[in-house]
């Protein structure tokens, strides 16, 4: 893995050979028309920003040359300065030397530029006095003796010569159909290895075509990751002006930001990212008196970190303020009608928490431009599950929340576990599987209308997915039509294959006919209109040429917990 300094120094020498070959162009627009306006703006505009590119990453010599360019084209704008063609001739040179210390960031070769940097500051000089006063000639002897240490060397690198950065810029689609194309590739690798080996030949003869078709995939994969620090140094600004139309003193905080993540699964999170940080601070930080009463620092913190954690990233927003009152959540889930007084009295902390992520939900007294936290949660909830994801709640009254966001590492390639219900082969994610155990019927006990298994030393609900799967109304689900009946007429030997799954803090036991095997997936959407189903999110193809649909855990977890919810309230 690159280091973040050397990350951000090939973004630099992108960005900088970029504006030094626009800068060539703009010059030769400008010999053409002394007097462009827009050739002007635009070159300035691109010095100022080298200058202050190069500052920030320590170059200080390519930030001085940038640095007299850029005043050069100020007095210019300001009317100081007419641009004549010793001017023009002086600015290629100087674009020339741009050019040569980009590039010796690279190479580490010696470039001379004081000569042209000092002609160009004497000539500001000089076109500055003979402005003030009105008109008189002043000599630019000074400038040529400057010159002149560097004569020698000027005359080894006369004449423009073409650069080129050492990384490319690839539009994403590109990319994406890339992906799609070597996607196809491992699928029909996948195809011959299964149907050679059916007729007896031994996979060994592919096993070089898998190797080279399975590093391409990672390879391609790879250069569509960046690191989180590119996306958590734009929440400096957000925290900034939340904290501002708050009137808070907030700090923000980064940590993993070396972590690699899918740029594809950024750009789908960065909006929810911004309503956790404007809920933290608009809700969650407390105001300077209600700190100071709580033996707090005045000084808030919103920390930003990331992390690996198996196959996934785990992003959190954490905040060190009042915490989520959950007696204030209960009110308002029976004062909406959402549950009755009795199920809210029932509820635990963690399942209280969870109503934060229903639609309309908001836990703040007044509607302001930052409004309690629970605004938006349901969209931040529906963003992450759309890329197989989860959204995790801790919080504690007085010390502060941290909402943690597990998300798949990439979009491209999952692990997955392969079962089989009624000779279907079904998938799920990795990212939603606890475990995998074996149970026999004595194990499951039915509590009221549920079917219930001890996991843990806790009580976990469990369903046989061959009766959810045959379920025609999601909304009115009977628990004899997935599972009960069948465990009525259940073998008492008989064992049970059981895949635990998790959820945003919820397990749930799956009931399938066979365990098979763990496999990496390429998961392509649903075509329409079985886009719609809230039991699958998705489809693989298998090596035999077979459909392997994907289980929506989320949503299948979020039917359950409702309908169970929907029947105690009723």
């Amino acid at each position: 893995m690159k280091s973040k300094e050397e990350e951000y120094r090939q973004l630099f020498l992108t960005e900088a050979l970029e504006n030094f070959e626009e800068l060539n162009r703009l010059f030769v627009e400008l010999e053409k028309d002394i007097s462009s306006k827009k050739a002007i703006a635009n070159i300035f505009r691109i010095v100022h920003t080298l200058k202050g590119n190069a500052m920030g990453m320590g170059y200080d010599k390519i930030a001085d040359l940038a640095h007299v360019m850029e005043d050069v084209f100020g007095a210019i704008k300001n009317g100081e300065v007419v641009p004549d063609k010793e001017l023009v001739d002086s600015l290629f040179r100087a674009n020339d030397k741009l050019g040569g210390l980009i590039n010796a960031i690279t190479t580490e070769e010696r470039v001379s530029y004081l000569g042209i940097k000092t002609k160009l500051s004497v000539y500001l000089k000089n076109a500055r006095e003979e402005f003030a006063a009105g008109g008189s000639k002043v000599s630019e002897e000074g400038s040529q003796e400057e010159e002149s240490e560097e004569a020698e060397e000027e005359s080894k690198d006369q004449g423009s010569g073409i650069k080129f950065a050492d990384v490319v810029q690839i539009p994403v689609r590109k990319m994406d159909d890339l992906l799609n194309m070597v996607g196809e590739l491992v699928i029909e690798r996948d195809r011959l290895i299964s149907l050679f080996g059916s007729e007896g030949k031994s996979t060994l003869e592919f096993e070089r075509i898998k190797r080279i078709s399975s590093n391409l995939h990672y390879g391609i994969m790879n250069v569509r990751m960046v690191q989180m620090g590119f996306l958590f140094n734009k929440f400096h600004r957000v925290l900034r002006d939340a904290a501002s139309t708050e009137k808070k003193d907030v700090e923000l905080i980064l940590k993993g930001t070396e972590v690699e993540i899918d740029r594809n699964i950024l750009k789908i999170i960065s909006d929810s990212m911004v309503h956790l940080v404007r809920n933290a601070v608009g809700h969650g930080i407390e105001t300077a008196t209600e700190r100071k009463d709580a033996g707090k620092p005045p000084t808030a913190s919103v920390t930003l970190s990331a992390a690996l954690e198996k196959d996934s990233v785990v992003i959190t927003i954490s905040d060190d303020g009042k915490g989520i009152n959950t007696e204030k959540i209960k009110e308002k889930i029976v004062r909406q009608n959402m549950v009755t007084q009795e199920v809210a009295d029932k509820l635990g902390e963690k399942e209280i928490v969870r109503y934060i992520f229903e639609p309309g939900f908001s836990s703040a007294d007044k509607v302001t431009e930052i409004s309690g936290r629970g605004v938006g949660m349901d969209v931040v909830k529906k963003a992450v599950e759309s890329i197989g994801g989860q959204v995790l709640v801790d919080t504690e009254l007085g010390l502060g929340t941290s909402v943690h966001l597990v998300l798949p590492s990439s979009l491209a390639l999952k692990g997955a576990l392969l079962f089989e219900v009624e000779m279907q082969e079904y998938a799920i994610p990795l990212t939603y599987i606890d475990s995998v155990t074996y149970l026999k019927k004595d194990d499951i006990h039915q509590v009221a209308d549920s079917l219930m298994i001890d996991y843990q030393a806790q009580s976990i609900p469990i369903v046989f997915l061959r009766g959810l799967l045959e379920v025609k109304n999601l909304d009115s689900i009977d628990q004899n039509m997935i599972g009960g009946e069948e465990l009525k007429t259940l073998d008492t030997d008989k064992e049970l294959n059981v895949i635990i799954t998790t959820h945003s803090g919820r397990l749930l036991g799956l009931v399938v006919d066979k365990l098979q095997r763990q496999k990496e997936i390429i998961e392509k959407k649903l075509p329409k209109p079985l886009d719609n189903s809230r039991l699958l999110s998705g489809t693989t193809i298998l090596g035999s040429g077979n459909v392997c649909p994907v289980l929506d855990v989320a949503s299948i977890m979020d039917v359950l917990f409702q309908s169970t919810v929907k029947k105690v309230v009723s």
